[in-house]
């Protein structure tokens, strides 16, 4: 009793020492990954919390805790499902089966919600191991058959095998032999043609000790088969295993020799955690024929061993219930220390709110004193450099404006030599023009009576939307005039429409920005298309600017796709003003073009659809559009399924 209670208070001082040397390695961990991106932290504390099952619950929660920070905070339910499962795990092989209950049932139901059969089939496979333990035979085989049903319905036959071998190891703990040998022999058929596989070796092993139960002959063929597997294998429990069921089938043959020698080469200690059945009935049964037969001595030394084997047994049970009460202890000791710590924060904090509101105003009302000081010295010294830089800005803009009149008259010279492309460039490209030298002439007069600099930032940033949009206008007349002389190559390429449109996606939001319009993809992934993936990127980025330009704030653009027999239909779609009925038929004709007066402040030339049409038309396609006033605009794009 004595020596027993010693080793209970040793254990104690050690698992305390461990305790201490868990804490500060959990520190080095948590601050080798705290620059690692979120999901390296998720893998990296999953495979640590995996690591403490068999050593530390208290270590492993502490590191699931952590990874189930991170998943809540990426708001990822399928990584916040395997944390439960983790939590599952720990649990259960601490003996905290209610515990793990919960924590599995959480994670089964997320993995459910996100139709992750594998991943279900891997916690229904815990939870039956989970009721095994508990005794709980319905439940048990309740999961495990759903387990299995998940696994048949992947058609991975490999797993498959895996549950029935389970199943059948249940059932056959609960003596339910016949349908337990069904299971076995169902998980065999699974195996067929897998050699060297462990859980094939243990179906072997369950169908022996079945045989063995029911008194069914020839039950040698199912050691014989482990042999063949083991010399794959090469495992020393497996080797045990096989020594243990020779014992047994010498043992009831009354080959009692045969039976000695293989129990001497079996090591008790470790099989015991891999039988089903009770290992040392097999010693306590040689102590019986030894004794029926007359042979006391030998009865008697193997009655001694049996209960030397028991009373160790018994002793490792008695350390693992002291070690789960410790767990226990612990795990109520840090909940009431959370608590309490919790307490104390919530009052630390408001204390620091107190003295944040008092320092906050002290600081506001000293920064406003510094605002003002600061304000009145760079006002002085601004107006001084203001009068510097104005001067120089005057000649600067007097040149420029010399040189826009240049520009101007060379504009004019052009439109005279030539017909329509030339008589868009005047009509589309003037009215900026006008507007930069209108602007140019203002700034000098307004710089010879005024210094303020306000108005002189307004009207440069006029000057620079004039230019842009000149910029962004003889941009398209190149490109239209390109088109016109057949100058273009189309390169055809192929290209899976659904990534294209998401590489496109941060130019078609800035597009969509200024106006706050969300733009929503209807888009099949299967599509691939032959075309030229400038010609298609600049028709998308033409129609959505157009969409935005004549839709609403806040409102929808929705492109799609459509798979028919003949050819692919991309279509955009916007709420918007639509189309007159008048101007739909030549909607995509130089006459709209060369008819439209351009708006005040409008940097746009009205080339885009014209430029679509011709860029369709080259890429063996054609474009085409449904609209209704004050409902919207629907232009759709036909590709030929036959490109390239």
């Amino acid at each position: 009793m004595l020596k027993r209670t010693a080793t209970y208070i040793i254990l104690l001082l050690t698992l305390g020492i461990k305790c201490a040397g868990q804490i500060s390695t959990i520190d080095s961990v948590m601050n080798t990954i705290s620059w690692m991106p979120d999901t390296v932290k998720l893998n990296i504390l999953n495979e640590k919390a995996r690591a403490e099952q068999y050593r530390s619950l208290k270590t492993g929660l502490v590191y699931a805790d952590k990874r189930m920070e991170i998943a809540r905070r990426i708001n990822d339910p399928r990584e916040i499902a395997k944390t439960w499962h983790i939590y599952g795990n720990l649990y259960t092989t601490s003996g905290l089966y209610d515990n793990a209950e919960e924590n599995y049932i959480k994670a089964l139901h997320i993995f459910d919600s996100l139709n992750m059969d594998e991943n279900m089939a891997s916690i229904l496979h815990n939870l039956g191991l989970l009721f095994h333990r508990k005794n709980d035979t319905i439940s048990s085989i309740k999961y495990y058959k759903k387990s299995i049903n998940l696994r048949k319905k992947s058609l991975d036959s490999r797993r498959t095998g895996d549950e029935l071998t389970s199943l059948g190891e249940t059932l056959l703990s609960f003596k339910q032999y016949d349908e337990s040998r069904r299971l076995l022999l169902e998980a065999l058929e699974c195996f067929k043609g897998i050699k060297g596989y462990e859980r094939k070796a243990d179906a072997y092993a369950f169908l022996f000790d079945n045989w063995h139960a029911t008194g069914q002959d020839n039950e040698k063929k199912w050691i014989d088969s482990m042999i063949v597997e083991n010399e794959l294998l090469g495992e020393p429990a497996l080797k045990g295993m096989i020594d243990l069921r020779l014992c047994k089938y010498h043992l009831v043959n009354n080959n009692l020799d045969l039976c000695e020698a293989y129990l001497d080469s079996i090591n008790f200690d470790i099989l015991h955690k891999y039988e089903v059945i009770n290992p040392l009935d097999v010693i306590y049964t040689l102590s019986e024929k030894y004794r029926t037969q007359g042979e006391h001595g030998k009865a008697l030394n193997y009655r001694m061993l049996y209960n030397d084997y028991k009373n160790k047994l018994t002793d490792m049970e008695v350390q693992n219930l002291v070690q789960n009460y410790n767990i226990r202890l612990s795990i109520t000791a840090s909940e009431e220390e959370i608590s309490l710590k919790h307490h104390q924060n919530e009052l630390l904090l408001k204390k620091i709110r107190i003295e944040k509101i008092v320092s906050t105003v002290l600081n506001l009302a000293l920064a406003i004193t510094l605002i003002i000081l600061t304000y009145m010295v760079y006002s002085l010294r601004a107006i001084r450099k203001t009068k510097r830089k104005l001067a120089l800005r005057r000649t600067g803009l007097q040149e420029a404006y010399i040189r826009s009149s240049g520009y101007k008259e060379k504009i004019l010279s052009i439109r005279e030599n030539k017909n329509d492309f030339f008589s868009i460039v005047s009509l589309k490209l003037s009215k900026p023009f006008t507007n930069l030298t209108t602007i140019l002439s203002t700034i000098s007069t307004y710089l010879e009576d005024n210094n303020k600099d306000l108005k002189l930032k307004s009207m440069i940033e006029k000057l620079y939307r004039d230019a842009s949009g000149i910029e962004k206008g003889l941009k398209s007349i190149l490109l239209w005039s390109k088109l016109q002389r057949n100058k273009y190559a189309v390169e055809y390429a192929s290209i899976n429409f659904n990534d294209f449109m998401y590489e496109m996606l941060p130019s078609l939001l800035g597009l969509a920005l200024k106006k706050d319009i969300r733009i929503r993809f209807d888009i099949d992934p299967d599509i691939n298309i032959k075309y030229d993936r400038f010609s298609l990127e600049t028709l998308i980025t033409i129609l959505v600017e157009n969409s935005v330009e004549h839709s609403s704030p806040k409102s929808d653009i929705i492109i799609r796709t459509q798979n028919t027999k003949q050819a692919y239909i991309l279509s955009i779609t916007d709420f918007g003003t639509g189309i007159m009925p008048e101007l739909q038929n030549r909607i995509f004709n130089l006459s709209r073009v060369k008819d439209k007066t351009p708006q005040q402040d409008s940097q746009k030339i009205g080339l885009g659809l014209l430029i679509a049409r011709l860029l369709t038309s080259i890429n063996n396609s054609t474009i085409n559009l449904e609209s209704e006033e004050k409902r919207g605009t629907t232009v759709y794009i036909y590709i030929n399924k036959t490109n390239g």
